[in-house]
């Protein structure tokens, strides 16, 4: 019986030295049409608490806020 090979690539976690590239990409993506106007309502959902907790904590780190 022969052997073969098959590879396959898990997505591994982000870390905290990904969000910017990540987040770059995703506003690339936006600013260019590859995220299509349907998905924005989602896109919107699952931002809204990432925004939340980031002003929270900039609140309390003295980081820069958001308007």
């Amino acid at each position: 019986m022969d052997e073969r090979r098959v590879e396959f690539h898990v997505p591994l976690e982000p870390t905290r030295r990904d969000w910017p590239r990540l987040l770059g990409e995703l506003a690339g993506q936006l600013d260019d049409g590859r995220v299509y106007d349907r998905d924005l309502p989602g896109l919107a959902r699952a931002m809204e608490p990432v925004l939340r907790s980031y002003r929270r904590r900039a609140h309390w780190s003295g980081a820069p806020g958001l308007p």
